[in-house]
């Protein structure tokens, strides 16, 4: 089953040019099928969907991480942006992207995917599953 996450316009630009290879969260998708399923990125402030990404693997970096350096480079943000996000952590989630579709702009709304509000960690959109929704 895809998800929808939230995501700063610049972090999605990231996502959609192949500078960002990775996403970051606290916590995984138990229901996300690999290599089939997914996630949406919806724009922060606002209810426009810009891409959806096809997730191959989910891998979990224990914490303190050797080189948030490198680390930084994958995600498309600064060292410093990882330190303060983990702090207090024992692990984060690294989602790697592995293919991505791009939405026109105002194609896909949030509300089209059965999800009410943005969310802060992420959603299950019960209605797709991998690229479905998208053909």
């Amino acid at each position: 089953m895809n998800v929808l996450i939230t995501l700063p316009k610049r972090l999605i630009d990231a996502i959609i040019s192949g500078e960002k290879q990775y996403e970051m969260r606290t916590v995984k998708p138990l229901m996300m099928n690999l290599k089939e399923d997914g996630f949406f990125c919806v724009e922060k402030g606002t209810d426009n969907v810009r891409c959806w990404c096809r997730c191959d693997n989910i891998s979990e970096a224990m914490l303190p991480y050797t080189d948030y350096q490198v680390m930084a480079r994958l995600l498309a943000v600064t060292p410093e942006y990882i330190e303060k996000y983990v702090k207090g952590k024992r692990h984060v989630y690294l989602w790697h992207i592995d293919s991505v579709v791009e939405f026109e702009e105002d194609s896909l709304g949030r509300d089209s995917l059965i999800v009410d509000k943005n969310p802060q960690q992420f959603a299950y959109c019960p209605l797709s599953y991998g690229r479905s929704i998208l053909f």
